[in-house]
């Protein structure tokens, strides 16, 4: 088994994916590489409960993925269901970080707010049929936000006309 796993991962350079992969990311995030180059370098530890841990380093040119220990600064660690909900819900759960928790928490924020073009890596990676479908559902849920906003505004502008008038009737009853 572990002469497989060998001949598979020589076969693909999983850094080369992950440069790659990386690349793509700064690409689409107009904010993302600066934001990199003012932490980096950085090397970390993603371990997922049940999987082998993942080390990953950045460093502008010389980054790399492997599952060979490095010195990490810090530790993400959680079950796969905990980092998803993170990403997704973009909120930090302070609990997942080990080790440096300040660059930690600077690194999350930077992934978490840096506007990733997600339909443009989809095209690139899925193409453009996939990337139609992508829009149109994240377009869905955007339209199904903005009709909640449009009542959330329309029960405000209510509630504010009725405190008007509640406060001319104690101005009136008061005189």
């Amino acid at each position: 088994m572990e002469l497989w796993l060998y001949i598979l991962l020589t076969m693909i350079d999983i850094n080369k994916l992950f440069i790659r992969l990386l690349e793509d990311l700064e690409e689409s995030s107009p904010n993302l590489r600066k934001s990199l180059k003012e932490i980096s370098p950085l090397e970390f530890c993603i371990n997922i409960k049940g999987h082998k841990n993942i080390y990953i380093k950045i460093d502008d040119k010389d980054s790399e993925i492997s599952f060979g220990k490095n010195n990490s600064q810090f530790e993400i660690r959680g079950s796969l269901i905990e980092l998803l909900n993170s990403l997704v819900s973009k909120k930090l759960n302070k609990n997942l970080i080990f080790g440096n928790s300040e660059l930690a928490i600077v690194f999350v924020n930077i992934i978490l707010k840096s506007n990733i073009d997600v339909i443009y890596l989809i095209d690139k990676y899925f193409g453009n049929t996939s990337a139609v479908f992508a829009y149109s559902v994240l377009k869905l849920f955007k339209s199904s936000d903005n009709d909640s906003d449009i009542e959330y505004e329309n029960i405000r502008k209510r509630l504010r006309e009725i405190s008007i008038k509640l406060d001319r009737l104690e101005a009136i009853k008061g005189i």
